[in-house]
């Protein structure tokens, strides 16, 4: 990457003023030094989204979205880094340069041109397949959407459509000028015997949209009894990589907007997603599957938060969502688990019961911990004592899991009610978990570490924070270990000019390395970040350090929006106001204490 790019990349920003852009999404309010509005990102009735003009960033006390004008973009846009950038050029005016420097930009640049085709493509594929639907009078497919109750209005929402032989959809791609090769690439043909054939001949058809609303895939599925395959996906392509996609994300986008959900269902199948939405549940996903992956689980925090799993109670169901629990704690969202009636799928259930009945399910869902547990008495004899004991073990240790030891006590009278065991002695079988658990503290080693930092010439903890965190994204290529954007904690311009390079090269699928840095001519923070001793940290502190420097960026930031609030509060007048500033601050307040206490390992 040249300087080229880097004065891009800054003069963009710098055009890009951040009340300006996020004006165009809501309406803004100044009060005191801040703009405030109703959260564009998630769905809220009192504003607690505020924009700082000077800083160039947006906060919000409601969902805790953050970050930079690129980050508000990405969010708002559910886009990533090189998306965000190219929607602020085209409203700035900007011509984009080439991304060089030993970075292959024509194959890159002929990879573009290649998806861009594919999407147009699977665009005409797609309504092809619509309208051929739309054409059919009796039949099997006929029979089918009627025995599933669809509505003309939901098929032209998810593009449903029907592929009624082996040759159509092949000549009628032809004529718009495509080539047996895409066609191939695209997923939408097989060959065989030297000739090409539907690959989703004879089924119904539901596409799969990408959150930009692009056609990437085709979901088939078979009409009429089936021993295998009931559903045949198109394979992956250039274009399309199932763990990076969700089902029904393109009109969660659009509900969003105007739906007040507080949560995402994610539900196994397409049809679930289908039926909940033609019952006014608008706020369901799917994950194409029973394998939630951590693209998806980023995926799903655009949207909202608080996000319920709903997988069937079949076995895979079940092993689904004990590992779906586990990747989106690590994204960093709360979760919750929806209990279905066994031997039902939301479709099901709809269908037998109303929706009313899938709402009291969700409403009555419970948490991670308390599924893991009652999951796990299924495995045992609870009226022996040998089943007992061996289920309370198992789910103590489920305990352990948690952070706080209020939490786990909080559960100690549910496995007492199962196991038919004192809570006394649960308590005290873990209280020896806990005794063996390897606990957060700070050692001197690494205290003694932080002092051996060759930082220069500023020595401030801003300074070391920011440093050694930014060595690390690259030392590393560890830009995803963070589940927050970290931009809106950076202070020093070129720090910033770093990490917004670290987001680009990840874009664009460069790993990034320490080498890379030296591709920021002219930029002092970069030159001193190679240049510094970091080699001498221990590999075992590593990630600790690391922690520690996000602690205290985000501490330092936390701190500052304290005290912003505290004065807006001496000078508010209107009682709503003050209450609601009150809150804001306790907040805060309370993500304060929290990193507190991560800091000090409690």
């Amino acid at each position: 990457m040249n300087n080229d790019y880097t004065s891009f990349l800054q003069e963009l920003r710098e055009k890009s003023n951040i009340v300006d852009v996020v004006q165009k999404y809501v309406d803004l309010e100044k009060k005191g030094g801040r703009y405030w509005a109703r959260c564009p990102i998630h769905n809220e009735k009192t504003p607690s989204f505020t924009v700082d003009e000077t800083r160039g960033s947006y906060y919000c006390f409601g969902c805790h979205a953050s970050g930079d004008v690129f980050s508000f973009i990405q969010q708002v846009e559910h886009v990533d880094f090189k998306e965000a950038v190219r929607l602020l050029a085209n409203r700035a005016g900007l011509e984009i340069p080439k991304f060089n420097g030993n970075f292959n930009e024509e194959k890159r640049q002929a990879e573009r041109q290649k998806k861009e085709r594919l999407y147009q493509l699977m665009r005409e594929a797609g309504l092809y397949y619509y309208n051929n639907l739309a054409g059919q009078a009796v039949g099997e497919v006929v029979d089918y959407i009627n025995l599933r109750k669809l509505t003309k209005s939901t098929l032209k929402t998810f593009g449903i459509g029907y592929s009624s032989g082996y040759n159509g959809l092949i000549d009628y791609l032809r004529n718009k000028g495509f080539t047996d090769s895409e066609m191939l690439e695209s997923g939408v043909a097989k060959e065989k015997n030297g000739k090409l054939y539907d690959f989703e001949a004879g089924r119904l058809i539901v596409p799969i949209f990408n959150n930009l609303n692009n056609v990437v895939a085709f979901g088939g599925r078979a009409l009429g009894t089936v021993d295998f395959m009931k559903y045949k996906n198109t394979e992956e392509t250039l274009i399309f990589k199932k763990r990076n996609e969700l089902f029904g994300v393109h009109t969660l986008k659009k509900a969003k907007l105007t739906e007040n959900f507080n949560c995402v269902i994610v539900v196994e199948g397409y049809m679930d997603v289908i039926s909940l939405y033609q019952a006014g549940v608008k706020n369901a996903v799917a994950s194409m599957g029973t394998a939630l992956t951590i693209e998806q689980a980023r995926m799903l925090k655009y949207y909202n938060n608080n996000i319920y799993l709903c997988y069937d109670g079949d076995n895979a169901g079940q092993k689904a969502t004990y590992k779906g629990i586990d990747i989106l704690r690590d994204a960093g969202l709360n979760v919750k688990v929806v209990k279905l009636i066994e031997g039902l799928d939301p479709d099901d259930i709809i269908k037998k019961y109303g929706v009313s009945k899938f709402r009291e399910l969700v409403d009555n869902a419970i948490s991670p911990t308390e599924y893991k547990i009652k999951e796990v008495a299924k495995n045992y004899d609870l009226s022996t004592p040998e089943g007992q004991g061996k289920f309370a073990v198992q789910a103590l240790e489920i305990l352990t899991e948690l952070s706080t030891m209020v939490e786990r006590e909080a559960y100690l009278p549910m496995i007492s009610s199962l196991s038919r065991l004192s809570e006394n002695s649960l308590a005290k079988q873990l209280d020896k978990f806990g005794e063996n658990e390897k606990g957060y503290k700070e050692s001197q080693e690494v205290q003694d570490v932080a002092q051996r930092f060759t930082l220069k010439p500023s020595t401030s903890k801003y300074y070391k924070a920011s440093r050694y965190l930014i060595y690390t994204i690259f030392a590393y290529n560890s830009l995803d270990y963070f589940t927050e954007d970290i931009s809106h904690y950076l202070k020093d311009k070129e720090h910033i000019a770093i990490y917004d390079f670290a987001r680009e090269l990840a874009t664009n699928n460069i790993k990034l390395n320490l080498e890379a840095l030296k591709e920021l001519e002219g930029n002092g923070e970069a030159k001193n970040i190679y240049e510094g001793n970091y080699e001498s940290i221990p590999n075992d502190c590593r990630e600790q350090m690391l922690n520690d420097c996000f602690i205290t960026l985000k501490k330092d930031f936390l701190d500052i929006e304290m005290q912003e609030l505290t004065n807006r509060l001496e000078e508010e007048q209107n009682i709503d106001q003050q209450s609601l500033l009150c809150s804001q601050i306790a907040e805060i307040n309370k993500q304060i204490i929290d990193l507190k206490r991560r800091k000090n390992g409690k």
